[in-house]
């Protein structure tokens, strides 16, 4: 169970629009992933095999995952459920797990599992991916870029006070006391660089296996709707900016007490 201060904590400052993102040695990613909806691609079947010739040596396993999708057709005296086998994605994973890149007509997904390492040195990996699908694929225009972190925070203590820790949590009206449960919140920010907006979902996660802490969910997803033609700086810078919006939003999310169990590392 959750107790909710009487009023939010007041001495997490608010972090910069633009500014240097911090470092921390035990950062809460459990996965980040990069993906791209393109429009047009010259696709067929041997885009796959000749990405994979490119990029076997740091994603030597290959695998395919299979999609289907749901179709419901409605008739004048009856309906009709069935599912349409999709074309597989293919995904190329790195021996030690971590990392995967997953491509199918149109799409690219670059996957980050923990260790989480920084951003700078996750880039290349979405860049060079980009680089390759571009130029086996072709895709004439960029339809949506999609940037999501999803945190796991465990926390210790069987009860906690959610202000000492976030500065977004349920608000209840004072009759119904200041404890709670499980919960879910999920809200929609856009941002001020034009087309992007920020999915903030933040809730309760499974209790992790010592008893005497809680676990928490926050998923930060970063949208950008495009619908352009697919120049690669465009989307570089556009994959960057969704990168700084989710920093923004992630350390505007959290207190400096949050912050030490991350281990926040000093400034180089």
């Amino acid at each position: 169970m959750n107790e909710e201060p009487e009023e939010r904590n007041d001495h997490n400052e608010a972090s910069p629009r633009v500014g240097p993102e911090r470092r921390y040695r035990k950062p809460p990613v459990i996965e980040a992933l990069c993906e791209i909806y393109f429009a047009g691609s010259a696709w067929d079947e041997t885009v796959p095999g000749a990405f994979y010739e490119r990029v076997k040596d740091d994603f030597p396993q290959k695998r395919q995952r299979p999609i289907q999708e749901a179709q419901i057709k409605l008739g004048p005296e009856q309906a009709a459920a069935g599912v349409r086998q999709l074309p597989p994605w293919m995904q190329f994973v790195s021996d030690e797990t971590h990392r995967m890149i997953q491509l199918a007509q149109d799409l690219l997904v670059v996957n980050q599992l923990a260790p989480y390492p920084h951003f700078k040195e996750w880039e290349p990996d979405i860049f060079c991916a980009l680089g390759l699908y571009r130029e086996l694929a072709q895709p004439k225009n960029v339809a949506r870029l999609g940037l999501r972190y999803i945190n796991r925070v465990e926390i210790p203590g069987q009860q906690i006070r959610m202000g000492d820790y976030f500065t977004i949590y349920p608000n209840l009206p004072p009759r119904l006391g200041d404890m709670h449960g499980t919960f879910l919140v999920r809200v929609e920010v856009p941002q001020s660089e034009q087309g992007h907006i920020v999915v903030i979902t933040f809730g309760t996660a499974p209790p992790p296996a010592r008893e005497s802490a809680q676990a928490f969910m926050l998923d930060l997803y970063d949208i950008f709707v495009a619908n352009a033609p697919a120049d690669e700086e465009t989307i570089k810078r556009e994959i960057r900016c969704a990168h700084d919006n989710i920093v923004v939003a992630f350390e505007d999310s959290i207190t400096d007490q949050l912050r030490s169990l991350f281990e926040l590392e000093e400034e180089r």
